[in-house]
């Protein structure tokens, strides 16, 4: 990341659009969430192009997200007795100075703007994940459908069509709890952070890595606000470590997999915003981004 300025509206941007999508892709939406995040899916945070070419309006954003029923406001204090989106208390408590992966919130949405980064190529990702959240609303998906369809991509309940943890696309075995598992855990206890459900699910999944990113992003945010350089710099090298050696290393595969696999509109463009957001994250840092 040499070379790179941080800059706090941009990252809030990110961190926005990280925590939203990876709520989504760890649980699907319930009615209220759900039309909260098609009414402001004008607003999303990260630039696109439109189907036509055109570039999204340009200007500042009324509201993020993170007031649709997704993601709040704030970093969980520590021993938070909310564990993630998908599980109502945590069946193993975080120990002091730990917080949950997959509670990341963001700073006040009145104030953020759209920010016009990425390559054409995430953004036009960015723009057909719009369209098909326009879609969704057209055709009256329900939080029925949606779930089920979250179900079967990801074997919420059932097989998966397309494994979420980065353990089963990179590990020899292609099983879960391999070396990915450990090595994300890892990572995440360097910032106090572990899994809502430590040594039961998973710590790899997409939801998670995705929610990791969107906490570190706000920390960088926060040590910017406080003047600490320093500390900006470190956390963002552990971010730019992070996102190179891990989501990028295997989520544009899987997302590719999940446009192939996916059945209804929304969750489509849960995976192809997902697709743009990445790009985005990583022209900021400049990392190279492959998709298939």
């Amino acid at each position: 990341m040499e070379g790179t300025v941080l800059d706090a509206a941009t990252l809030d941007s990110l961190a926005a659009a990280f925590a939203a999508l990876g709520r989504l892709h760890r649980e699907a939406p319930d009615e209220t969430a759900l039309r909260g995040f098609r009414d402001l899916i004008e607003d999303w945070p990260l630039a696109a192009l439109e189907p036509e070419g055109k570039d999204s309006a340009a200007g500042p954003s009324n509201a993020g997200p993170s007031n649709a029923g997704l993601p709040s406001a704030g970093l969980p204090n520590s021993g938070s007795s909310s564990a993630g989106p998908s599980n109502p208390g945590p069946s193993n408590p975080a120990p002091a100075g730990a917080a949950a992966v997959g509670e990341a919130g963001t700073a006040d949405a009145s104030t953020r703007t759209r920010w016009h980064g990425g390559t054409d190529a995430g953004r036009a990702a960015t723009g057909a994940g719009m369209e098909q959240i326009r879609e969704s609303a057209r055709a009256g998906e329900t939080p029925e459908e949606i779930r089920r369809d979250h179900d079967l991509l990801y074997g919420d309940t059932a097989a998966a069509r397309v494994a979420p943890y980065e353990s089963v696309h990179r590990g020899v075995d292609g099983l879960v709890f391999g070396e990915a598992t450990l090595e994300v855990r890892a990572a995440y206890q360097a910032l106090s952070l572990q899994a809502p459900k430590l040594n039961q699910e998973p710590d790899d999944h997409i939801g998670l890595e995705f929610d990791f990113m969107a906490q570190l992003t706000l920390q960088v945010i926060d040590a910017l606000y406080g003047d600490d350089a320093a500390r900006a710099e470190k956390l963002m090298t552990h971010g730019t470590d992070f996102l190179r050696d891990h989501l990028l290393a295997w989520a544009p595969q899987m997302l590719d997999l999940a446009t192939q696999h996916a059945q209804t509109h929304f969750m489509k463009g849960v995976v192809l915003l997902s697709i743009g957001a990445l790009d985005s994250y990583a022209e900021l840092l400049d990392l190279p981004f492959e998709r298939p």
